[in-house]
């Protein structure tokens, strides 16, 4: 089907997606994926595709979900690829009788650089294998659902529309009942995201009941112009007997519809937990529905994978990750020194800035892989969004597509070649465009500035660039040459009588001067009087600084408040900043008065349990745990040399269990333990329940920890914990996963739940080492 056939669909009526499979495949008894069930046993995959037709679903997911290669190599499957995503979308054809087609690709499992070790450029190339045969075997549209990093759902998204203009792409997150992914993205930061993009509709699925989920798809629809999809799972799972069950039954479940219907969803499905009765509920009560009209809102707003930075407030954006005049920073570009660039980002994120402008100096020294990890380390690292200026166009392409949220770029003149590739960039990309008031010359007063931003307004309106989604630079010369920075003023008083948005580097006015903190700062206030919406600036200047707070107070303005969770503790902030250098020091010096038992006991172990609650109150998100949890280490391991033998923390013992190949929650848990000083034996994942056994007898740990992504999966932990008593081990387990719950947790022997990484950490402080 053609993508403009879909829409008009959807313009008439709300579709009913279908169900779970995976779950209701685990409930008709069957042991393995989707993918292994479509190899080894098809028929049954027919069968139930048969039942969601007849239950009122029209639109029927391929049992593809989890057939990527990257995913499949997991589970020895990576030959079967073509195989198994060909019959896929035949087999549901063969039974769908008119009901439409969603090629269904779900994520690798793998978490992105540098919270883990995949590339965008490893994602991309993932994807496009799969929608490949999708295409060929012409679906009638795609799904990318249940992913949990932005970053990999970009990735997924290029790869699908980089092959096809003409399919209708629809593009999900996962969110958790804090109204975040796994990486800290929240629902609107998703939606300005992917709003610029070329996709036709986002959504969410997975995770959530329908009550949790529907708040944060009402925030979701507020933000977006897309249309909307969503599929809540059936409750949290429990246990009865040895089966597990969501306890959301179809009656229940189809109450929630109408709120969705209100809320604008056009796409209607169910997921985990769900079975073809729930669709015949949803099917009856949205029946033939036209879809509910909603009311966009608009926000003029950059962001990074876990921050949203909204120029309604004044935007500090941080000047000083550009190498001209800094002899370390050219160093660590040309040495590719990732590291120090991070650092010099991390300082002015502490000092008050709100996103930072990125410059690479002379570009062509730089490499590719170098921009791209340099944005990737800095966003997730710091939370800053960033301004990328790049002004090689190759160059900024290559980031842009590269980057994990929304970026301002910086910049485009009013010259008609350059400001329209420029556009171009945007509008296959997304962001905000920095603006130059010139053309090919400088300006030498307001009016020339006036008439650029004439020509630029006239030439964003002939190709679709919407006024909101630019921002203007008034242009600022240095006075030192004889520019009269007063025709800036002018400028900046303009755009603002015409609702426009307005940012400028504010270092350029006294270049060449003295005191130039003092002409900074007395520039910025005359700007901010006169309406500026944002700076380049340097935050760790204090005279601008205070110049900066004063002028808003005068003008009754407010700029976006850093929460600063840090507080004076200053190996909290070491370890909050990933300082790793510093806090090693740090430990030297207190290691020369005190034992290094009480180096760990009074100091270290205390920092890392404030970071566990600073993650599990949602003051930092999952990369700056794992930052933190990588800076700590080091430190720990340094002090543990020093205990004479026999002197130990504790053996954690963690694995995946038999079936399950996801290892990214077993991954992160195994770091912030470790982190804590504790010793930690990683059995990897898919682990038979017996080795799990074998090895928690033979090494004594003072704790088990079991992960189980998938409601499949689940109940091998009762097969450990089973073995366990039979051999009379008295070890407290711990479990965690997507598929668990406290209730399910203790229905299967589970001493623990570990709802977030760090209760592992919790938990073990209330054992004794023996």
């Amino acid at each position: 089907m053609k993508r403009k056939a879909f829409a008009d669909i959807l313009k008439e009526r709300v579709l009913i997606l279908d169900g779970a499979y995976g779950t209701e495949f685990m409930r008709r008894g069957f042991k393995k994926s989707p993918e292994e069930i479509l190899i080894e046993h098809p028929e049954a995959i027919k069968k139930l595709h048969e039942e969601y037709v007849k239950f009122g679903a029209n639109a029927l997911l391929t049992s593809t979900f989890g057939a990527n290669p990257i995913k499949l190599s997991k589970i020895g499957l990576e030959s079967h690829h073509d195989e198994i995503v060909r019959n896929a979308v035949r087999i549901a054809k063969s039974v769908s009788k008119g009901a439409l087609i969603f090629g269904d690709i779900g994520p690798t499992g793998d978490l992105p650089y540098p919270i883990g070790e995949r590339t965008f450029d490893e994602y991309y190339e993932n994807f496009q294998k799969t929608a490949k045969i999708l295409l060929e075997e012409d679906v009638d549209a795609i799904i990318l659902e249940t992913f949990t990093d932005i970053l990999e759902l970009k990735a997924a998204y290029f790869a699908v529309r980089d092959l096809s203009k003409d399919i209708f792409l629809i593009a999900h997150l996962t969110f958790d009942e804090n109204s975040r992914t796994l990486t800290g993205t929240d629902p609107v930061n998703f939606a300005i995201t992917f709003d610029d993009l070329d996709v036709d509709a986002i959504g969410m699925n997975c995770s959530l009941g329908p009550e949790e989920m529907l708040p944060i798809f009402e925030e979701l629809s507020k933000y977006t112009h897309k249309f909307l999809t969503v599929e809540p799972d059936a409750g949290k799972p429990i246990l009865k007997g040895d089966v597990v069950e969501y306890p959301i039954k179809p009656d229940e479940f189809a109450i929630h519809m109408d709120s969705y219907w209100e809320s604008g969803a056009n796409i209607i499905g169910a997921c985990c937990g769900s079975n073809p009765a729930h669709t015949s509920k949803i099917s009856t009560v949205i029946g033939k529905r036209s879809p509910v009209e909603r009311d966009e809102k608009h926000l003029f707003a950059i962001s990074s994978p876990s921050n949203v930075v909204n120029f309604d407030k004044f935007i500090i954006i941080g000047e000083r990750l550009n190498p001209a005049g800094k002899k370390k920073l050219t160093e660590a570009m040309r040495t590719e020194n990732v590291d120090y660039v991070v650092d010099q980002a991390r300082e002015q994120v502490e000092k008050g800035a709100h996103a930072l402008d990125v410059n690479f100096g002379v570009e062509q020294t730089i490499s590719k892989n170098f921009m791209s990890k340099s944005v990737a380390s800095i966003t997730y690292k710091t939370g800053s969004p960033l301004s990328l200026d790049i002004q090689t166009p190759e160059l900024l392409e290559f980031v842009m597509k590269r980057y994990p949220g929304r970026p301002l770029v910086n910049s485009a003149r009013a010259v008609e070649d350059e400001f329209l590739k420029r556009a171009d960039l945007m509008k296959k990309y997304g962001g905000i465009l920095l603006a130059l008031s010139m053309g090919e010359r400088v300006p030498e007063n307001f009016e020339d500035r006036k008439k650029s931003i004439s020509h630029i307004l006239d030439m964003a309106e002939s190709v679709g660039l919407p006024k909101d989604r630019i921002i203007f630079d008034p242009i600022v010369l240095a006075i030192g040459a004889g520019a009269d920075a007063r025709e800036t003023i002018k400028t900046i008083s303009y755009l603002e009588s015409l609702g426009l948005k307005s940012s400028f580097g504010l270092s350029n006015v006294s270049f060449g001067m003295p005191d130039r903190s003092y002409i900074n700062g007395a520039f910025l206030t005359m700007a901010i009087l006169n309406g500026l919406s944002s700076a380049i600036m340097n935050p760790l200047d204090e005279i601008v600084m205070g110049n900066l707070k004063a002028s808003l107070l005068l003008t009754k303005r407010s700029q976006i408040e850093v929460e600063k969770v840090q507080g004076t503790d200053e190996l909290l902030n070491l370890v909050l900043t990933g300082a790793e250098e510093r806090l090693l020091s740090k430990v030297d010096e207190l290691l020369k008065t005190q034992e290094p038992v009480s180096v760990i006991e009074n100091h270290l172990k205390p920092v890392m349990d404030k970071v566990g609650d600073l993650y599990g109150d949602g003051k930092i998100f999952l990369p700056q745990l794992i930052l933190a949890a990588q800076t700590a280490q080091k430190s720990f391991e340094k002090v543990q040399k020093l205990i004479p033998a026999g002197g130990n923390y504790g053996i954690f013992v963690i694995a995946t269990v038999k079936g399950d190949v996801h290892d990214i929650g077993k991954n992160i848990v195994a770091t912030i333990v470790k982190s804590a000083g504790y010793k930690v034996l990683d059995l990897g994942r898919d682990v038979p329940s017996e080795k799990i056994v074998d090895i928690a007898e033979r090494e004594k740990p003072m704790m088990i920890g079991l992960s189980a992504m998938m409601t499949t999966t689940a109940p091998r932990i009762k097969d450990v914990t089973d073995e366990m008593k039979k051999r009379h081990l008295q070890i407290p387990v711990i479990v965690g996963g997507a598929s668990l719950n406290e209730s399910l947790a203790k229905a299967l022997g589970a001493d623990f739940y570990a709802k977030s990484a760090t209760d592992a950490i919790k938990y073990l402080k209330t054992l004794k080492i023996s």
